[in-house]
């Protein structure tokens, strides 16, 4: 195994099933949080990955997903709105 891989986070895999975790993690903490700020939260993750991960756990009803014009928030589904 390459030495620079070891040494560089973003060469390394990173779980999808981890990067759920982490976004439910802070929408615990926040109850709402804008999409953009979450991508600045979690900057080893792409804002292609962050997305799909909110896109899907949105569609297993874990999260509310809106949007107003270009702008995603995500609700705790216990947000009382």
């Amino acid at each position: 195994m390459n030495a620079t891989s070891l040494d560089d986070p973003k060469s390394l895999p990173l779980s999808v099933d981890e990067l759920e975790t982490r976004i439910l993690a802070h929408l615990n903490d926040e109850t709402v949080i804008g999409l953009d700020a979450l991508i600045e939260m979690l900057p080893e993750y792409s804002w292609n990955q962050i997305f799909h991960a909110v896109d899907q756990l949105a569609r297993r009803g874990t999260v509310v997903l809106r949007r107003h014009r270009y702008d995603y928030t995500l609700f705790s589904t216990s947000y009382a709105a």
